[in-house]
Formats: structure tokens, C-alpha cells, sequence
């Protein structure tokens, strides 16, 4: 499963919040779907700053990106691992908006249905 923010469509395996939530159950789907989201975005913030190679785009076969971010992946556990230091985090005003959803444009037309229900049983499974 992926976390994505409201800017994707909803997807069988990319969680997306609710646009409008009806019930009590929605809304704490939504507010633990965005911490989670952010957990997500600090960590690529911080593969960035340790692996710059990660923040200029990775120029190479699909497979071969695949690797490059694993290895990534397990160097920074490692370096977390042995209390390496972490890069420094930028100033807030330097940080850019990494939230999307103003370049995206939902269109529920096009949006599966199964992706709605997928979201559906999550919430169903761990709110009701």
C-alpha cells in the first residue's frame, strides 16, 4: 500500500484522504492518513539532503533506480543504526511545498471504483 495526498486518484493500492468525510470514521482515517503521509515526506526529505543523488532525479533504468534506492534505504538505517549524524534539516522558509495537491487534479470520473472500496475497508477494518 502507498499513501498519497489528495492531488491522486483513488487507488486498490494508493490511499488517498476523503475530499469531503461524512463520519467520525472518515475523519480520523483522514487525520492518521496525513501524519503518516508526513512521516513519509520528512524521511524523503532526509534521503535527499544524505543522498543528493535522490534529489536531482535518478537518470537511469527503472531497475536500476529500484537499487540505487534500496541501497539508500539500507545506508541510512545503517547510518541511524550507529548514531551517524543526520543532515541538517533546512530553514522553513527554504523548505519547498511538498504537498501536490494543487497540481493534480482529482477527477473522480476517472477514478476506479475498486480504489474507493479498498479505502472503504480500511476504514471499516480499523475504525467500526
Amino acid at each position: 500500500m502507498l499513501v498519497g495526498d489528495a492531488g491522486y486518484p483513488c487507488l486498490p493500492f494508493l490511499l488517498t484522504p476523503f475530499r469531503n468525510p461524512q463520519t467520525k470514521e472518515e475523519q480520523r482515517y483522514n487525520q492518521i492518513q496525513s501524519r503518516t503521509r508526513m512521516v513519509v515526506q520528512r524521511t524523503f526529505g532526509v534521503w535527499k539532503r544524505r543522498f543528493p543523488c535522490l534529489a536531482k532525479g535518478l537518470s537511469l533504468k527503472l531497475i536500476t533506480c529500484t537499487a540505487v534506492v534500496s541501497a539508500c534505504a539500507v545506508l541510512h538505517n545503517l547510518s541511524l543504526q550507529f548514531k551517524d549524524i543526520l543532515p541538517e534539516e533546512p530553514d522553513d522558509d527554504a523548505i519547498e511545498n511538498e504537498n501536490v495537491e494543487e497540481l493534480h487534479h482529482n477527477d473522480p470520473h476517472w477514478q476506479p471504483a475498486d480504489g474507493f472500496i479498498v479505502r472503504q475497508n480500511v476504514v471499516r477494518d480499523l475504525f467500526q
